[in-house]
């Protein structure tokens, strides 16, 4: 038996060695010689370039149970490389998966059985493959808390009076001030200031004054300063809206009680990562100290970490 940490993000699905849109569509026929699908209950499935719409409960309906198994599928391929599975063999394993921290004590039971299912047979085919998977047991961590455990004794976060863990994902921005290592509750949320919302707005500010729609990807290449076919005008209208985003996302700690002067602040998560330029800049206007974590997949490392500490490993 072994465990499979997934982030189930509402952009992207992470694993420790994978990530992809958080988008899946039903095919209506066979798929394709090669084509990277996934066989569930009797119909086929293929990952999509774009994220499903948003989702406010991930449990509504089988969309990200569906893409977790695409997840498992490309982790278990992966090992395929250095460890044989006998075609039928009955594969346990520990999965962990996490959830925001406003919504964690709500929902954490409710996602776990959304993914336990009483520990039944899960019986699916990727890409040719027959795979039975069971889950022994489906373990439900903090985001942003998993990436402080991570990342904590790299960046001696035990050092620092205060730390302020900013997680900028697709839907939320979840943040958590940490006193000494514990979680000060009064100071922790998640709010819908995600890059999705900054989609929204750039691509409402682009159609007012351009004529055009942005796609998210091309936000992100403009953002990553990537060739793209957008002029200067088109680019630097993006910067200024994102700019604008990210000056009220930091500026709201304030109303908040939270002084970034007084405080370590890490940020982690894809968004920080892709707004990490602007971050920068707008950073100018602060005194305190700051870092950005470039690895999207902290949380999933996190997890394992949390997981092997909880089952008394480390």
């Amino acid at each position: 038996m072994f465990m499979m940490p997934i982030d189930t993000g509402n952009k992207a699905i992470k694993t420790e060695n994978f990530e992809f849109n958080s988008g899946i569509t039903m095919l209506a026929d066979v798929p394709g010689e090669n084509e990277e699908a996934l066989m569930y209950q009797g119909r086929y499935y293929r990952l999509s370039h774009e994220r499903n719409v948003y989702l406010p409960d991930k449990t509504m309906d089988d969309r990200y149970y569906l893409l977790t198994l695409f997840a498992i599928a490309k982790e278990l391929e992966e090992m395929s490389h250095s460890k044989s599975f006998i075609p039928g063999e009955l594969i346990s394993m520990d999965l962990v998966v996490g959830l925001p921290p406003l919504y964690y004590r709500g929902q954490y039971k409710k996602f776990r059985e959304y993914f336990y299912r009483d520990g039944k047979i899960v019986h699916f085919v990727y890409m040719g493959k027959s795979y039975r998977v069971t889950f022994s047991n489906v373990f439900v961590h903090m985001q942003t808390y998993a990436a402080y455990l991570y990342m904590a004794k790299e960046l001696k976060l035990s050092t620092y009076p205060k730390v302020l863990m900013i997680d900028i994902g697709g839907f939320t921005m979840d943040y958590m001030l940490l006193e000494k290592g514990m979680i000060l509750w009064n100071y922790t949320d998640s709010t819908g200031k995600g890059v999705i919302s900054m989609y929204q707005r750039v691509n409402k500010g682009i159609r007012e004054k351009f004529d055009l729609d942005l796609k998210e990807n091309d936000i992100d290449s403009i953002l990553k300063g990537e060739n793209c076919m957008y002029g200067e005008p088109i680019r630097k209208r993006v910067e200024e809206i994102v700019t604008e985003h990210v000056e009220e996302m930091l500026g709201m700690f304030r109303e908040c009680g939270i002084d970034l002067r007084s405080s370590m602040t890490i940020f982690v998560g894809g968004g920080s990562i892709l707004l990490s330029k602007i971050i920068e800049d707008v950073w100018k206007h602060y005194d305190g100290e700051y870092y950005v974590v470039n690895d999207s997949k902290v949380n999933v490392r996190g997890y394992r970490k949390k997981y092997l500490f909880d089952i008394g490993m480390q």
